[in-house]
């Protein structure tokens, strides 16, 4: 009898905690192989969108300040003076929106990149949109001169709030 219980409970038990063991091992070095690749496709993308958003930029050097209190996610000048890129990251209404912008030397907004990941397919995407992001260009001080974009008010919102959050950001770093 003590061997029917055996094989009814306690071996599916460790033939179940002995697959996990090994899915979870190998899980783990899978992890362990992709993550630096993962690591260097968003540092080639960033770099990318940095050279995007400020024509003619050759390389950057971080601007080392306290992005919490600037509320930005990253400050970077451009070598050879073509201006300044800012990042910041505001919540839309499906997650993060990510503004990065190319500021002119005296201020202005050159180039504008937006990130709606989350945000919802034709609705909030639309705050990512090229017609709605060069509303911004040529813009400097702030974004209030811009309307937000109906149906997706939480989303424009969101990019509005980043194109403040990194021209005043540019303010207190340039």
């Amino acid at each position: 009898m003590k061997s029917t219980a055996f094989h009814e409970m306690v071996k599916p038990v460790l033939v179940l905690t002995c697959i996990c063991l090994v899915v979870a091992a190998l899980l783990s070095s899978v992890n362990g192989m992709t993550a630096p690749i993962i690591i260097e496709n968003a540092r080639v993308k960033a770099e990318n969108t940095r050279k995007e958003v400020l024509p003619g930029a050759g390389s950057f050097t971080e601007i080392n300040c306290d992005l919490q209190a600037l509320d930005i996610t990253g400050a970077y000048k451009e070598d050879a003076g073509l201006g300044y890129v800012i990042s910041s990251a505001h919540k839309g209404y499906g997650g993060q929106v990510t503004v990065t912008l190319g500021i002119s030397p005296d201020g202005k907004i050159i180039g504008m990149n937006v990130d709606v990941p989350s945000e919802t397919t034709g609705v909030g995407s639309k705050a990512g949109r090229e017609d709605y992001v060069a509303r911004f260009i040529g813009l400097s001080g702030d974004a209030s001169s811009v309307d937000t974009i109906s149906g997706a008010t939480y989303s424009s919102t969101a990019v509005k709030a980043g194109v403040n959050a990194a021209l005043a950001a540019w303010e207190a770093i340039h």
